[in-house]
């Protein structure tokens, strides 16, 4: 007696594929927007921030009552990380169902691989971007003698 298996296409795994692919694209222009240089200047903010105090020892002096706080605006950037990384865990479970369902295993093993390194891409950059803070702290504190000697 002959079996014959039947050759499922892959639906869930190309899926999850590409919304694993879309997630990482999206994770690296997201880490790669963190370099941009910052509109304002450190020395523009701290002349705000003295006008600042400035205006409201003013008000506080003649009894003005303190004007309201202007909203901050949007911060996109959190939301599509958020959004990519949702994305990223959608792609890793879709490859799962992939997997459950015997499709053929490469593109299903791909999503989850794909979405998992997002996940992972996102962490190692941030670990990475403290562990260079804290080295830079270090060495900061270790140069204050010649910075105010």
């Amino acid at each position: 007696m002959e079996q014959t298996i039947e050759e499922r296409p892959a639906k869930f795994g190309l899926a999850g594929f590409m919304l694993g692919v879309v997630s990482l694209i999206v994770i690296l222009i997201q880490l790669s927007a963190f370099f941009e240089p910052q509109e304002k200047s450190s020395g523009s903010v701290i002349g705000e921030i003295a006008a600042d105090i400035k205006q409201s020892a003013a008000r506080a002096l003649s009894g003005e009552p303190a004007p309201e706080r202007s909203p901050p605006p949007r911060d996109y950037g959190r939301i599509i990380t958020i959004a990519a990384l949702c994305v990223a865990g959608i792609a890793v479970v879709l490859g799962g169902i992939g997997l459950y369902r015997n499709e053929p295993h490469r593109l299903p093993y791909m999503a989850v691989g794909i979405g998992v390194s997002a996940f992972v891409m996102q962490y190692m950059f941030w670990l990475a971007i403290l562990i260079c803070g804290v080295a830079l702290l270090i060495s900061i504190i270790g140069n204050l003698d010649s910075i105010f000697g």
